[in-house]
Parts: C-alpha cells; sequence; structure tokens
C-alpha cells in the first residue's frame, strides 16, 4: 500500500472500532479508492463503489448507527494488527 493508502487505512482503523481483520479487503479497497480522491482520479463508477464499500464497513451515518459491537468471539491473531493501529 501506499503512504497515502496507509494513512487511510490508519484514519478508518480509528475512526471504526468496530472494524475486524474479516474486513481487511474492503477495507483495503476502501482506501485505494480514497487515495484516488487525492489524486483526482475518482470517476463516477469508482465513487459509487467507495459509497457501497463505506456502507459496508458502517462508515457512513446512517450505516454507522446500525454497526452493534460484537464481543470477542474468535481469537484472530491478525487483530492485534488492528489493536495496535487504535491506539496511536
Amino acid at each position: 500500500m501506499t503512504a497515502v493508502e496507509q494513512r487511510y487505512w490508519a484514519e478508518f482503523i480509528v475512526g471504526l472500532p468496530w472494524l475486524n481483520s474479516r474486513h481487511r479487503v474492503l477495507l483495503r479497497v476502501a482506501c485505494q479508492l480514497s487515495a484516488k480522491i487525492d489524486r483526482g482520479e475518482l470517476g463516477v463508477t469508482a465513487a459509487r463503489a467507495l459509497s457501497m464499500i463505506l456502507s459496508k464497513l458502517g462508515a457512513t451515518p446512517v450505516d454507522e448507527a446500525r454497526v452493534t459491537q460484537a464481543g470477542d468471539e474468535d481469537n484472530d491473531p491478525a487483530e492485534e494488527f488492528f489493536r495496535d493501529h487504535r491506539r496511536s
């Protein structure tokens, strides 16, 4: 991931604390599309895709209200990566 994409990753992790390692693919695409916005390269189709992904991640005001915090149901080693970034 580029430095800009990594910055978006960190912002999403902090702003969306319910994300976990199962969201990593959607999150990565959201970071890539968000970086395209910064470069002025986001077309209509990509903007729709980003909107849909953000909705699925609970990153819009309407969708955030629907998100429920789940307990630690799984013991996934990748979770440590997500937790470390939230402390920043």
